[in-house]
């Protein structure tokens, strides 16, 4: 198995509901150790036009060998066309939470 390499993915849903599916998969497949969720406005470009939403974004705490299953898991459950799924690394954090992080990963 890979070393423990800490990372935080997120992504964002349109819905409440969604989120959460999408959060209760990936805690349940051992692929993120917490996920939280907090409520958003977005503007953005698409096709051309500047569209503003309400949305949901999605933190997921894991390790970064986990990414290409998180982001299949995200995919498959995810109703936008081309959803943001991005990785950050964590440099550095407070030990006894990196412990705990991975333990919960079952690593």
């Amino acid at each position: 198995m890979s070393a423990f390499k800490p990372v935080i993915v997120t992504t964002i849903a349109p819905t409440r509901e969604e989120a959460e599916k999408i959060g209760s998969l990936l805690l349940e497949k051992q692929l993120a150790a917490c996920v939280q969720y907090e409520a958003i406005v977005s503007q953005y470009l698409w096709n051309g036009e500047i569209c503003r939403d309400d949305e949901i974004r999605i933190t997921i705490k894991t390790s970064r060998h986990c990414y290409r299953e998180i982001q299949k898991t995200i995919l498959a459950n995810h109703s936008y066309e081309c959803p943001q799924i991005l990785m950050q690394n964590v440099s550095r954090g407070y030990a006894p939470y990196l412990r705990w992080l991975k333990q919960s990963l079952g690593l």
